[in-house]
């Protein structure tokens, strides 16, 4: 957990945004692989992604503001 967080501290905020942006990339397409495979997400999780994706974009949002 400590060398993710160090990997964190080295990047700059455009770095995070694009590893953001992969990663939602990629959770993506398992979703969409997941439904042509005809296995059903339940909705509780969906919210739970969506919550997730939405405060990284706010964090993010509150980072570059107070970098200015």
């Amino acid at each position: 957990m400590m060398a993710l967080l160090a990997v964190f501290q080295a990047m700059n905020i455009g770095q995070i945004a694009i590893a953001i942006v992969v990663f939602a990339a990629v959770v993506a397409l398992v979703y969409v692989a997941l439904k042509q495979f005809g296995i059903s997400i339940p909705a509780w999780v969906q919210q739970v992604v969506w919550i997730c994706i939405i405060a990284v974009v706010v964090i993010l949002a509150i980072k570059f503001v107070l970098s200015l």
